[in-house]
């Protein structure tokens, strides 16, 4: 896999995380709500299965769940622990100590797009991108929290 190294303007490199987070797993959100596809080899977003809570996706939670870093574990507790609260990328990275802000938390992301790809799924959390001069948040839905919840307890004790 080639590193590659893209300049970025001081002033938009959250905006390029958050690109670059969605990107790996899939699907885009445009600044006007509409979704964009991309090549097929990322997969069409719209194809993907959405965690519902159900029993049907303890299985796939379990898989997500062990493959996480600790600060993506950290990331999916804020929002585990606090189902429905809508979180900003400054305000969880101030409370995960993750570096660079929101530009960090939208990295934390990353990989858990990449496996979530990889299994026909899209993120487990929601996230919707800032109105002019209002931050990006992202949040839980309580169902959905509870499912991840149990699996926590499940492998982490």
């Amino acid at each position: 896999m080639p590193d590659i190294t893209v300049p970025v303007p001081d002033d938009r490199t959250a905006e390029f995380y958050q690109f670059f987070g969605l990107w790996l797993a899939g699907s885009l959100t445009l600044p006007d709500g509409g979704s964009q596809s991309l090549p097929e080899a990322s997969g069409d977003s719209s194809k993907r299965r959405n965690w519902t809570g159900s029993d049907d996706d303890r299985e796939d939670a379990r898989k997500l769940w062990s493959k996480m870093t600790s600060r993506a574990k950290g990331f999916y507790n804020l929002l585990i622990d606090a189902p429905g609260t809508k979180f900003t990328g400054n305000q969880i990275a101030k409370e995960l100590s993750i570096s660079n802000g929101a530009n960090g938390v939208a990295g934390v992301l990353a990989w858990p797009g990449r496996y979530c790809l990889n299994m026909n799924r899209n993120l487990p959390q929601h996230w919707k991108d800032g109105e002019v001069g209002s931050p990006s948040v992202y949040w839980m839905d309580a169902d959905v929290a509870a499912l991840f919840a149990a699996v926590r307890s499940d492998l982490d004790g």
